[in-house]
């Protein structure tokens, strides 16, 4: 097992909690779906079904639209790396990233 973590051992209890605590503070906030309710309906499906894939849906008014625009760029660079090699054949059925369709959502709900 040593040789699979490189010499790096794992955290103490103590180290342990001080992360956690650390991510419980700082971690990203969900959504909220009462909020949002147009996150269900087709204008909100782009967001929710490319979003979903890595983490929670975060709150549009985290961002302006501005900035939601090069969160999604940056989004759409790490989703092209980590699904397959750029330029390959979509599957069949499978789903497209919308970038202009997420943009708008986030746009409609982001804070000015």
């Amino acid at each position: 097992m040593s040789e699979m973590m490189a010499g790096v051992s794992a955290p103490t209890d103590e180290e342990t909690r001080t992360l956690v605590a650390y991510l419980r503070r700082h971690a990203q906030r969900p959504l909220d779906p009462r909020r949002y309710p147009d996150v269900y309906r087709p204008e909100g499906e782009a967001f929710r079904l490319a979003c979903n894939q890595c983490h929670v849906l975060p709150d549009p008014q985290r961002h302006t639209a501005a900035q939601w625009r090069a969160v999604i760029a940056r989004m759409q660079e790490n989703m092209a790396w980590m699904n397959r090699v750029v330029a390959s054949k979509a599957l069949p059925g499978e789903p497209q990233l919308r970038v202009e369709e997420i943009n708008a959502f986030l746009a409609k709900h982001a804070r000015p």
